[in-house]
């Protein structure tokens, strides 16, 4: 089975960062493929102000480009909202039974992925990946379950890049190039400041 890892997102927008953490698990041999799946609407980020599903899913496909590791994956669009991971886990492994699915996760998300709706079963069913967030020290004697991953930190977020857009700051060393057009229109950064 071909192994890939299905890194969840608002992506609100995607960026570096992300592109960093998935080219460093495929470089490590975690995976085969890594899958960004565009989340209509994450139920812990419900009061977030999101850019549309599909303009955010257009900005991840042109940051991927023609490598052929990496896919944009839009399965969530049309679950029913909330869309909780499981649930778009299941309907993945039911589509592409090729595969084998690993959830790449951030250190955040693995200390409330007790909270998550049927973690259980997701323990049960798919290996978690589990990238270092600042701020955060994992051990992997606490979460036996989870590989942790020593991708690389980076200093900036999609907050901090929509908060640079909006006060008219350079973010072209944060996004991906092939992305700035697309990231001038959707969040209305002038050509000039990028």
């Amino acid at each position: 089975m071909l192994p890939a890892a299905l890194f969840f997102g608002s992506f609100n927008p995607l960026h570096e960062g992300h592109l960093g953490i998935a080219r460093h698990v495929l470089e490590a041999c975690h995976c085969d493929e890594v899958w960004f799946v565009v989340s209509p609407c994450n139920p812990f980020k419900s009061g977030m102000t999101l850019l549309p599903a599909p303009a955010r899913l257009e900005i991840v496909e042109a940051a991927i480009g023609d490598d052929r590791r990496m896919r944009a994956c839009d399965v969530e669009f049309s679950m029913p909202r909330p869309s909780y991971t499981l649930h778009a886990l299941e309907r993945l492994s039911s589509l592409y039974p090729a595969h084998r699915f690993l959830l790449l996760i951030g250190a955040d998300n693995l200390l409330r992925f007790h909270e998550w709706r049927g973690h259980e079963m997701i323990l049960q069913r798919y290996p978690l990946l589990v990238y270092p967030r600042p701020g955060i020290s994992l051990s992997a004697d606490r979460y036996p379950y989870a590989t942790i991953t020593e991708a690389p930190l980076f200093s900036f977020s999609s907050t901090t890049i929509r908060e640079r857009i909006a006060r008219h700051e350079d973010v072209s060393g944060m996004i991906p190039p092939a992305t700035i057009p697309l990231v001038e229109r959707y969040y209305g950064n002038p050509a000039s400041t990028l």
